[in-house]
């Protein structure tokens, strides 16, 4: 399968007025087309801002990125938003729902960038889909105020799904769901990764989740 992540860092530092931190120190990750690749550690690691560099949302940190075939520090800003919206799902904790727009309006918002109309038709087709998929119908004229946890959470992974992309990041996905719930979104990952070579990276401080992936890779602290 070819390889769609080559990625190598030598340093990521965050910087205060008092001190700095160096995290992810002589890091080096390779992914292969629809493989499933799993990320624990503990707490301050860096493991979502792995995943964040893995994104294409930071890109303060030293070292080389290919992605898809293409090095990163080539790609121009419009191309860095085509990719963050078509290429790259993401369902990360910091993904925040719009309070003011609707549940359904929420996980739509992707479809503003869409094309043609045929593929505008598709998305409305996988919309439906995907809603039954997570049960969450009910919900979508609510506001996120209105919603619970992990109806929440729900609507968060409904909308980094929504376009089909060909790598899904996600952030601890199943932290605030019920076992139910849990497995329905597990399982939908994984479907997505049999029926479309769907590459997953997935951060979760749930071992069970974690090794039902194809590989576990363990962070740990910079020394």
């Amino acid at each position: 399968m070819p390889k769609i992540i080559d990625l190598k860092i030598r340093e990521k530092i965050y910087k205060s007025k008092k001190s700095q931190l160096s995290i992810l120190k002589n890091f080096n990750l390779e992914v292969n087309a629809g493989e499933k690749i799993a990320i624990v550690g503990e707490s301050g690691v860096g493991k979502s801002s792995l995943l964040n560099i893995i994104g294409l949302l930071d890109r303060n940190y030293d070292g080389e990125y290919t992605l898809f075939g293409s090095q990163t520090d080539h790609l121009l800003t419009d191309e860095l938003a085509r990719w963050r919206n078509q290429r790259i799902g993401f369902v990360l904790q910091e993904s925040a729902l719009i309070d003011s727009l609707t549940i359904e309006d929420n996980i739509k918002l992707p479809f503003l960038y869409a094309g043609s109309e045929k593929e505008r038709s598709r998305q409305a087709e996988d919309f439906e889909t995907l809603i039954s998929a997570i049960e969450i119908r009910l919900i979508l004229k609510k506001k996120p105020i209105e919603c619970s946890g992990g109806e929440k959470a729900r609507a968060v992974f409904a909308r980094g799904i929504i376009m089909n992309p060909q790598l899904i990041l996600a952030d601890e996905p199943t932290a605030s769901l019920d076992v139910e719930n849990r497995e329905r979104i597990v399982a939908l990952l994984f479907r997505m990764n049999k029926e479309f070579n769907t590459t997953i990276i997935t951060v979760t401080h749930d071992l069970e989740v974690a090794n039902r992936h194809d590989r576990v890779i363990h962070l740990e602290r910079s020394k």
